[in-house]
């Protein structure tokens, strides 16, 4: 199992951001920490919002891979997490 690295894009006044923030702190603890979350303010670090293409927030990169655009339904966000997770390098 590796661990794996998430960048939640989000602004302030965006109205999905802090349900997404909510959304990887709980998934983080619930799949033991195996998870890393960086909040991205794009307002503040707009290059790396740009290196990913992200048009909207909330945004969310998984291991450098934009993943979701909006705010995703749990149960697909976990599956993506876990896939991660099961993943051999």
């Amino acid at each position: 199992m590796q661990e794996v690295y998430v960048e939640d894009f989000m602004s302030p006044g965006c109205v999905g951001c802090p349900v997404v923030k909510e959304m990887l702190k709980g998934l983080s603890e619930e799949l033991s920490g195996e998870i890393t979350v960086e909040e991205v303010d794009i307002t503040v670090d707009t290059t790396r919002a740009a290196q990913y293409g992200v048009m909207s927030v909330p945004a969310i990169a998984v291991n450098g891979v934009l993943k979701f655009m909006g705010v995703p339904k749990k149960e697909e966000l976990k599956k993506a997490l876990m896939e991660e997770l099961e993943r051999d390098e």
